[in-house]
């Protein structure tokens, strides 16, 4: 009889777990969400390292998260830590945790999400000295592009062998309404939606200017913003700009939220100045709705201008309103994007080939790892490389 066992149990540790973990903590729970329904997929297990609320409340969470994690590994409950990653005090916290992983000689995955690493590794020695002991302590690293990958091995000092390319992936939302096979309806406003941390990095100042230029040239517009970060502060910026009566602030939503917006909206805006591969565009691409941002982090590498998406320069509000105003006032361009974002989306990033593939990496790292390591673990010690996702 086929035994239901999974092939490996995993230990997650993601900042902020499921529910406050933003980007990270949403592509956690869609892995997760997919192996729990899998026959045979890997044990998953999620530690949370930071917590919400309040950064002076970190160091007991942190506490907690590696007694956690060492009383599974104590209890051989656990084959691989898969430790998600960004930049600043995060290094500090996973550094922990996998030292913890270390000690009793189990394999890591480093999983690289930091849309600032660069910033942070190149303006801190500190950075650069930690920075180099994580990625070259884990067994095996993935990043979100190949521009990743190559600033690992070359500026960091990783081995090659050890660095994974693995774009992000989302469960099929399905498509938006049928309507938008035609363009934006029009005599209304347009419908405008961003999900995201409300911060200068995700580039909501230059989408508020953005809308203020759109309302001087007369063109009615309604913007949803949806995620949690200086929310009033972004308020009193919409006051003083004039269009408060235009922006609808909604603070963080959750996934199922996200996704009714998603299918809702006209088009969805993301002008950051920084970024890996955002799950919010690719949401966008499943449901089919056009996508407005700027070419920064993996974004360039999966997406191409006036063919799955309209890309503009950072910083550059009057660039961002004539894309949007653009693209309401070209049907034929509105249809494309958004049936060419779905076929992107259905090729290169649904959940079951991202999982299959993850899986596949998984098996491979845990038992190279578990290949005559010992709690020493030498620096040495090489994950063998299965190369990247294929993306054809």
């Amino acid at each position: 009889m086929e035994q239901n066992t999974p092939t490996v149990r995993i230990a997650f540790v993601t900042p902020g777990g499921l529910d406050a973990g933003g980007g990270i903590g949403r592509m956690t729970g869609y892995i997760v969400d997919h192996f729990r329904k899998e026959r045979r997929g890997p044990d998953c297990t999620v530690i949370d390292p930071r917590g919400g609320g309040s950064v002076w409340w970190s160091p007991l969470f942190l506490t907690a998260a590696v007694l956690r994690l060492s009383e599974r590994l104590m209890r051989h409950r656990v084959d691989l830590v898969h430790i998600n990653v960004s930049e600043r005090t995060s290094f500090v916290r996973k550094s922990a945790m996998l030292a913890v992983a270390r000690l009793f000689g189990c394999p890591t995955v480093a999983h690289l999400h930091g849309a600032s690493f660069m910033e942070f590794f190149e303006h801190n020695p500190v950075a650069r000295a930690l920075s180099r002991w994580f990625f070259n302590r884990a067994t095996g690293t993935i990043v979100l592009g190949s521009g990743w990958r190559d600033y690992l091995v070359q500026r960091v000092g990783v081995d090659p062998a050890k660095v994974h390319v693995l774009y992000n992936a989302v469960p099929d939302i399905g498509p938006g309404p049928a309507e938008r096979r035609h363009g934006i309806t029009p005599g209304r406003p347009l419908s405008l939606l961003v999900l995201a941390n409300l911060s200068e990095r995700k580039g909501i100042g230059t989408l508020l200017k953005a809308v203020r230029v759109l309302k001087d040239r007369g063109v009615e517009v309604r913007l949803t913003l949806g995620g949690g970060g200086d929310v009033e502060g972004y308020q009193r910026r919409a006051a003083e700009l004039g269009i408060a009566a235009h922006c609808h602030f909604l603070g963080w939503v959750g996934r199922d939220e996200a996704h009714t917006l998603i299918h809702e909206a006209d088009m969805l805006l993301l002008p950051s100045t920084h970024e890996g591969l955002p799950m919010v565009i690719l949401e966008a691409l499943a449901a089919g709705l056009p996508v407005v941002t700027t070419p920064v982090g993996s974004i360039p590498e999966v997406l191409r201008h006036e063919e799955t998406a309209l890309l503009v320069p950072v910083e550059h509000p009057d660039a961002l309103a004539d894309a949007i105003a653009r693209l309401a006032a070209e049907p034929a361009l509105y249809r494309g994007l958004s049936e060419a974002g779905r076929t992107l989306y259905l090729r290169r990033f649904a959940i079951r080939a991202y999982c299959g593939t993850l899986a596949a990496l998984y098996e491979d790292i845990a038992r190279t790892g578990r290949s005559g390591r010992s709690r020493l673990w030498p620096a040495g010690n090489k994950a063998k490389p299965i190369g990247d996702t294929p993306l054809n």
